[in-house]
C-alpha cells in the first residue's frame, strides 16, 4: 500500500509516533513510529536506527492478538512498514494505566516493597500523564469514590480493561517462558466509549524471562524464579546499555510476538 503523509496533516507527534489525518476516512489516522528512544520522563534521548520497524513488528503482533481476544482497541490493520491504522479518537485520556504482577522499579522505593514480591491479583493504578511531573500517581481512594459516588465509569472501565488485556499477554509471554512483570497503557474516547490506544512495544512493559523450567509462581516472593538480569524491555536502555544492545533485546521481544499468531 503507497501512503504519502507529505501531503496529510500531522494531527500530533509524540516521542515516538507522529499521527496524521487519515484524507479518505474521518473516521480512521494514520499512526507511523519513529527510532526515538526517551527515558527519565524525556530527559534522556536517543535515536536508534531500526528500532521504528521493529516497534511496529512487535505492536502489530499484540495488536492483532488482542482484537482476536476481543479486547476494545483502537487498531485496525498495519498497512505498510512502520505504519498503523487506527480508529480516531474523539478524546484522549490524560492518564497511564499501569498493571503489575510483579514489583519492580519504582514502586520499590516508594512502595516501600521488596522486589519479586508478587500481586495476586494483578493491581492497577493511574497515573497523571505529565513528563515534568514525573507523572504523579491519582490516589487509589479517591478513585474509588469517584467510581461509585460520581459515575466514574470511564475510570472503571479503564481498570478493567487494563487488567483483562494485562492476563492476556501474560499467558502469552508465558508461553515463551517469559514473564510480563507490569504494563503501562493509554486510552481514549471513541464513539463515547473507553478504547486501549497509543502503541505496545518494549517501552510500554518490563518482561524478564523464566530462570528455569516450571517456576513456582505460587511464593509471594519469586524472584529466584525469574531472571531479570536478562530483561528484554526498556530498563536495558534505562540502565545504560549500549544502544545496538538496546536494539537487539527489542528485537527479541519482536520473535516473540512474531509466535503470537499461533497460539489462539
Amino acid at each position: 500500500m503507497s501512503v504519502d503523509f507529505s501531503s496529510m496533516k500531522k494531527v500530533a507527534e509524540g516521542k515516538t509516533k507522529i499521527i496524521y489525518e487519515n484524507p479518505r476516512d474521518p473516521k480512521t489516522a494514520y499512526m507511523v513510529f519513529k527510532d526515538d528512544i526517551t527515558a527519565g520522563d524525556g530527559v534522556k534521548h536517543d535515536i536508534i536506527k531500526g528500532k521504528a520497524l521493529v516497534d511496529w513488528k512487535t505492536n502489530r503482533d499484540i495488536f492483532e492478538l488482542l482484537n482476536r481476544k476481543g479486547a476494545r482497541t483502537h487498531y485496525i490493520s498495519s498497512p505498510k512498514e512502520k505504519v498503523v491504522l487506527v480508529k480516531k479518537l474523539d478524546r484522549k485520556i490524560n492518564l497511564e494505566v499501569v498493571s503489575r504482577r510483579i514489583a519492580a522499579g519504582s514502586i520499590l522505593k516508594w512502595g516501600k516493597i521488596a522486589e519479586g514480591t508478587r500481586f495476586d491479583p494483578v493491581i492497577t493504578q493511574f497515573h497523571y500523564k505529565d513528563d515534568p511531573l514525573h507523572d504523579p500517581m491519582l490516589d487509589e481512594k479517591y478513585i474509588d469514590y469517584i467510581v461509585k459516588a460520581k459515575e466514574g465509569t470511564e475510570y472503571a472501565e479503564m481498570h478493567r480493561l487494563n487488567a483483562e488485556i494485562f492476563l492476556h499477554l501474560e499467558r502469552a509471554f508465558a508461553q515463551f517462558d517469559v514473564q510480563l512483570i507490569d504494563m503501562k497503557l493509554e486510552y481514549g474516547i471513541i464513539e463515547g466509549t473507553v478504547y486501549l490506544i497509543d502503541e505496545i512495544t518494549g517501552g510500554s512493559f518490563r518482561l524478564w524471562p523464566y530462570a528455569h523450567k516450571n517456576p513456582d509462581f505460587s511464593q509471594s516472593n519469586v524472584l529466584k524464579e525469574l531472571n531479570p538480569d536478562g530483561r528484554l524491555d526498556k530498563d536495558t536502555y534505562r540502565m545504560g546499555e549500549k544502544i545496538d544492545e538496546v536494539l537487539t533485546k527489542f528485537e527479541e521481544i519482536a520473535k516473540i510476538t512474531a509466535k503470537f499468531k499461533d497460539l489462539y
